[in-house]
Order: structure tokens, then sequence, then C-alpha cells
């Protein structure tokens, strides 16, 4: 095992520990009073050591990548180019039972190779994490052929605009297995009108199992008013491992009740044109969202239905579904 993976597995497994007991600290807390001041502080002094080892860790690994383009010496104030997320959610759906979902997203811009190239370090499905989008899908989804998996590469933006960014990558993911992926990357973003903006991303990839893919992502962002804010977006993939092409789509309607806090509604699809069973789900939800404790720190719980179906003989019918997200964001 190279030293970047050992880096990034105890990485992971320190920050599921600790991230696990935070969130318990956090649910807690919710459900005290305001004079236990002494959890409050705790919970936080918790938050802001994960944190503070997260960026650390990731920073190390970061050295080591920045290594191969020149010699350096670990310095955790060269690396405060440092930006992403970890997200763990325990949810429980009727129709598969209990499951913890999370990734790690980490992206680092590296001083030795003149800052023209960033690490990308993550854990999570494969084309969400070449899509640079982890939370755009339903964490309901159940996409058996998903990797969830450990990549690392590194990433070069030659183009950055306002409204355009073109941008490469290529790295390592499956862990150990060390299987190499490639993709070019271009989003073209809009302003339809003070209210209303249109992204249109663009990925072409290949990975040495499945050869190559292209993915194609639309998102329209609305501001119905002050309060009330829409999200729709819908994503289609195509590559040798699917069906024909695989798409997913969702809209969310927020109402923002308070500067940290809202309360929505979500609507999604799900299929592979080819599949047996084309549309293989569908579904809603009622979710809440709020920053709690830092400014990085959110939780978001939801309670659904969906209908599933994955073979012709199945039946399709009402399933409940229920989940916590805890989302904890680092860098700058």
């Amino acid at each position: 095992m190279t030293p970047a993976f050992k880096t990034i597995f105890t990485l992971f497994l320190k920050t599921l520990l600790c991230c696990t007991f935070a969130a318990s600290l956090s649910l807690s807390y919710a459900q005290q009073t305001e004079s236990n001041e002494t959890l409050e502080e705790d919970t936080e002094e918790v938050l802001d050591n994960v944190r503070e080892g997260l960026h650390t860790s990731v920073s190390a690994t970061a050295a080591w990548l920045d290594s191969f383009f020149g010699p350096t010496e670990f310095e955790a104030d060269a690396y405060e180019d440092v930006y992403g997320s970890l997200t763990i959610a325990p949810q429980w759906d009727e129709y598969d039972g209990f499951e913890v979902d999370s990734s790690l997203r980490a992206k680092i811009i590296l001083p030795q190779a003149k800052r023209r190239f960033s690490a990308i370090i993550g854990r999570g499905d494969f084309d969400d994490f070449i899509n640079n989008q982890q939370t755009t899908r339903p964490t309901v989804i159940r996409r058996d052929n998903a990797d969830e998996e450990w990549m690392v590469g590194l990433g070069f933006d030659p183009f950055v605009e306002a409204e355009h960014d073109l941008s490469f990558g290529a790295g390592f993911r499956g862990g150990l297995a060390f299987e190499p992926y490639v993709r070019a990357r271009y989003r073209y973003e809009t302003i339809v009108n003070e209210r209303s903006e249109l992204h249109f991303q663009t990925v072409g990839f290949w990975r040495d199992t499945d050869g190559f893919g292209i993915g194609q992502t639309i998102e329209h962002d609305f501001a119905i008013s002050d309060q009330w804010f829409n999200k729709f977006w819908i994503r289609g993939t195509f590559a040798e491992r699917t069906e024909g092409v695989r798409w997913h789509a969702s809209d969310r309607v927020y109402y923002i009740y308070h500067p940290e806090r809202a309360i929505g509604g979500e609507l999604w699809w799900y299929g592979e044109t080819e599949a047996e069973v084309p549309l293989q789900d569908y579904g809603a939800k009622l979710l809440h969202r709020a920053r709690v404790l830092r400014e990085w720190f959110y939780l978001e719980s939801w309670v659904g239905l969906h209908w599933p179906r994955e073979v012709l003989h199945e039946q399709r019918k009402p399933r409940w579904l229920v989940g916590i997200e805890l989302e904890l964001q680092f860098g700058h």
C-alpha cells in the first residue's frame, strides 16, 4: 500500500468515526434546552477538531502528489488552497433496508506545480466524481453497478472564465486496484434573467474497465421569490457498461424561512433506456436543511415515498424512506 493510499484510508476511517460521534452529539444537542452550554461547546470542539484533522490529512496527501513536480517539504501553510466536503447519510428504505451512504471530495491547488495543476481526492460514485457533482442525485437512488470507491488524480484547468470552464483530469480509481481514468469537462453557465440561470456541462471520459463514455448535465436554478427557490437538473450518461443511456432527473423546491434553514420538497426519476424496466424508480420526499453549530456544518433530514421496479415480474408499489445527511465543508 502506497503512502498516499495509507493516508487516504486512515483519513476516511478517522473522519467517519469522528463525524459519526459528532452527529450523535449534534442530534442530542437539538433535544436539549438552551441551558446545556457545556454540551454545545463540546460538540463544537469535536467538529472543529474533525475539520482541522481532515484539512491536515488532505494537505499531507497533496504534498505527496506535489513532490512529483519537484522537491518539497510538507508545510501546512503551503497548501491553504484546499476545499471540499465530507458527507455521511444514514438512511432506511423499506425496499433496501438500512445503509450508510458516504462521500468525500477534496481539491487542492499544487504550489510546486506552479499552481497550474490541482490534486483531486475523493470517495464516492465515479459518475458523480468526474461530473464534479457530489449531491445532485437523490441518495435514495440505488445503483447496483455504481462504484463506491476511492479516487485520486490530477486536474488541469487551462481555461476558466465567468461563463466558460474547460478542465482536464487523469488519475486512478478503485482503491488498490489502481484502475486508470482520464476525463475532459466543459461547463457553460448563462444568466437568463435576474432570477434564472442555466448550466450546461459535458464530460467525456475513458476508464480501462469500461472504455469511452460521455455524460451530459443540464441544470436550471430559479428564484421564484426572495424566499422560494427551485432547482431542476437532468443528467444522462452513456458508456459501455450502461444499457442505453442511464439518466436521472430531480426537481426541488425550497422555502427559506430562516437565513440558515429551509424546508422543501423533491420529485425524482431514474432509469436506463434499454434496461428491462426503462423507468426503474421515481418518488417524492419532504426535506429540511439547516446549518447547525458552525457555518460549514449542515444537517438535512427527509421522509418520503418511492416506487421502485427493477425487473418485469416485480410489482411496483410505494415504499417508505427516511434518512439524514450530515455535511461538513472544509477549506476556502
